[in-house]
């Protein structure tokens, strides 16, 4: 029997109430951001860090006397407090983080960590379910980390942003952009299956699900009923792009996310060097892939303006660009 939303919802606090990293990745993970993502940053928004790529985009807005952020899905608020640490670097003093997400369980927490980190008088956590947010008042900059992909009312969520954001403020989010669920589209499933018979054993068990995959099994997330992974993570792009006008642009992955990510990554060891070839081999090709325009980034770090400011981007990857055709002609040679 399916769950019901609120059913869902209820599992989403239970499931993070207990988790302690958020954010855990394999190391393998962090060998493809540092190699291939952080280039991509530095190049465009002027540094390798996401946390202060967040607090630039905050000047990039141009703000005046106190300036008001608003966090969509913020969590405990421990990306929040790097943020707010970078812009305290950048001699910014004068901002008010508002934190907002759905679990009572981690506003809490937020609100213990602000107080713990002596940063207290720059937040404001509330409880506030993002498919319905309600939150008055106008914002300099909303960003969104890692949140997007779990809410199913994104045109509710984007008009909301697009009305309280002031007229030079900046929309900013890390996220998930790939096929829902985090699948595959066909024309990168193609080469991941390609790539399948030339890991070994450990590499085809997915972490996650506790399951070895002979062939490549194409899970989708957004099934799992507990948390909306993924549910609406190829609609992200396109409906921003209808409101706002793409500012900044990173967009990355499509196949190699597949491998070093928390389902198989773990069986890549960053200190074998025969790893390590094939991780490069399959970043490196994912690199030509997207640049071609074969296959549509995954993932992105991106900032959107309600003027149109120009568009800087990596190398061939203009937001619009990522969008994913709605039947690329490749497909005729490679049908799903």
């Amino acid at each position: 029997m399916s769950l019901t939303y609120e059913e869902r919802i209820a599992q989403q606090i239970a499931t993070y109430a207990e988790t302690v990293n958020m954010h855990d990745l394999p190391d393998i993970f962090h060998v493809w951001s540092h190699n291939y993502i952080r280039p991509a940053l530095e190049d465009v928004f002027g540094t390798g860090s996401i946390d202060e790529a967040y607090a630039l985009s905050y000047l990039d807005a141009k703000v005046e006397g106190t300036g008001r952020i608003l966090s969509i899905g913020s969590g405990d608020g421990e990306v929040e407090i790097r943020v707010a640490k970078e812009l305290l670097k950048h001699g910014v003093q004068d901002f008010v983080i508002v934190c907002s997400d759905v679990s009572p369980i981690l506003v809490e927490r937020n609100k213990a960590a602000a107080k713990r980190e002596g940063l207290e008088q720059h937040f404001e956590p509330f409880v506030s379910d993002l498919n319905k947010i309600d939150i008055l008042g106008g914002f300099n900059m909303i960003m969104a980390n890692h949140a997007l992909h779990h809410i199913v009312e994104l045109e509710f969520l984007f008009d909301y942003c697009l009305e309280r954001l002031t007229p030079d403020g900046i929309f900013v989010t890390c996220d998930m952009i790939g096929r829902n669920g985090h699948m595959r589209w066909p024309e990168a499933k193609v080469f991941v299956d390609l790539i399948w018979p030339m890991l070994s054993e450990k590499q085809k068990i997915h972490t996650q699900l506790q399951r070895f995959n002979e062939t490549f099994i194409d899970h989708d997330c957004s099934l799992d009923g507990d948390d909306f992974e993924g549910v609406r993570a190829q609609d992200i792009l396109p409906l921003l792009l209808q409101r706002f006008r793409p500012n900044k642009f990173v967009g990355c992955g499509g196949i190699v996310d597949l491998f070093v990510d928390r389902g198989f990554g773990h069986g890549f060891d960053h200190n074998d060097k025969d790893d390590l070839a094939l991780v490069h081999l399959i970043a490196g090709l994912n690199e030509a892939l997207l640049d071609a325009g074969v296959i549509t980034p995954s993932w992105t770090m991106a900032s959107f303006t309600k003027d149109n400011r120009g568009q800087k981007y990596y190398r061939t990857r203009t937001a619009e660009a990522s969008v994913r055709a709605r039947d690329p002609f490749w497909l005729r040679f490679h049908p799903a």
